[in-house]
C-alpha cells in the first residue's frame, strides 16, 4: 500500500473513533524536573546528558514555582549503570508535591518492583521507553540489558500504575529497527495511549552528525500504530527535530490520524484547520 493510501486510511480510522477532535499540547504548566542534576551514568549515544541541562533540579522546585503557573511535573533524571532513574531517593519530595495536588508523570527507567510499588502511590502516570531490539540497547544505552528486561519492567509497572509507552523512532543512528516489534508487543498489552518521539541528532553526542529517520518512515510507523490501535490516543511528543523536518512531519501526522501533537508547528495548525478539525489546547505534558 502506498504511503498516501495508508495515511488516508489511518485518518479515516481516527475520525471514525474520535471525530474531528485533535489536541495541541503546550506544556507550560508542567515543570520538567531532574532528580540527578546534570549527572547521568550512561552517557547514551543519543543524549549524553544534554537534555538534563534544560530541566529544573528537584531541590530548586520551590523557587521555580514562585514565578510560574505550575500544576504538574514531569520527573526524570539521569540513569544509573543498570538503567534505573534514581527517583526513589526523592520519594519524600514527590509525596509532598502529590499531597499538594500536583499531577505527576515520572520516568522510572528499569526500576525494580520493590521501588515501583513504593513510588506508585505518588505518581499519576509513568512514561516508559519501549526498547525491543538488543542491538539498539547495546548501541545506544550501552548497558548489559536485553529486550526482555524492558518487557519485564513495563509489565511490572502496569501492575501498580498507569503507564504510557514511548517509542523513539530512529533512536539507533536514525535507523528503523525495533519500532515495529514494539507495536506488535504492545498489541498484547492494551495500552490506553502511545507516545511517539523522534531522534534528534544532538550536538555533543555520538549521533551529532547522523541524519534523523526519514519523515516517510516515521509516518509509516504512525499509520501502522493507528491501524493497530484504532481506539487509543496516539501522541507525537515534544522530542522531535525542529525546522523544516518538524514542519513537514507535523503536517503529515495530522493527516495520519494523530490525536495529540506537543508544541505543533504553524503548518500543523494550518493543516488541522484545513481539514476542519476541532482543536483543543492543553497546557500539560501530553500523557497527563
Amino acid at each position: 500500500m502506498k504511503l498516501e493510501d495508508k495515511m488516508s486510511r489511518a485518518l479515516k480510522i481516527k475520525e471514525s473513533n474520535f471525530g474531528k477532535n485533535i489536541i495541541f499540547s503546550y506544556p507550560n504548566k508542567t515543570l520538567a524536573v531532574t532528580t540527578t542534576g546534570n549527572d547521568c551514568s550512561l552517557k547514551c549515544a543519543h543524549c549524553n546528558g544534554h537534555y538534563l541541562k534544560n530541566m529544573t533540579d528537584i531541590n530548586e522546585i520551590d523557587e521555580k514555582i514562585k514565578h510560574r503557573n505550575i500544576d504538574s511535573f514531569l520527573i526524570s533524571g539521569g540513569c544509573s549503570f543498570d538503567g534505573q532513574v534514581p527517583i526513589i531517593n526523592h520519594i519524600k519530595d514527590i509525596e509532598v508535591l502529590k499531597n499538594k495536588g500536583y499531577k505527576i508523570n515520572a520516568h522510572l527507567g528499569l526500576m525494580d518492583e520493590h521501588d515501583i510499588k513504593k513510588i506508585s502511590g505518588y505518581i499519576d502516570v509513568a512514561s516508559f521507553d519501549i526498547l525491543l531490539n538488543d542491538e539498539t540497547i547495546k548501541n545506544v544505552y550501552k548497558i548489559d540489558k536485553k529486550k526482555q528486561d524492558y518487557i519485564k519492567s513495563y509489565e511490572i509497572l502496569k501492575k501498580y500504575t498507569r503507564v504510557v509507552p514511548h517509542i523513539c523512532i530512529g533512536i539507533d543512528s536514525g535507523q528503523i529497527k525495533g519500532e515495529y516489534d514494539a507495536l506488535e508487543y504492545l498489541e498484547t498489552q492494551n495500552p490506553d495511549s502511545i507516545t511517539f518521539i523522534v531522534l534528534i541528532p544532538t550536538k555533543g553526542t555520538e549521533f551529532e552528525k547522523i541524519q534523523p529517520p526519514k519523515i516517510e518512515d516515521v509516518i509509516e510507523i504512525i499509520c501502522e500504530a493507528r491501524m493497530k490501535f484504532p481506539n487509543i490516543h496516539i501522541n507525537l511528543g515534544c522530542m522531535r527535530p525542529r525546522g523544516k523536518y518538524r514542519k513537514q512531519l507535523d503536517k503529515m501526522a495530522i493527516l495520519s490520524g494523530i490525536n495529540n501533537i506537543v508544541m505543533p508547528s504553524k503548518e500543523a495548525i494550518e493543516e488541522a484547520m484545513n481539514i476542519k478539525c476541532n482543536i483543543q489546547k492543553l497546557e500539560r505534558c501530553c500523557v497527563l
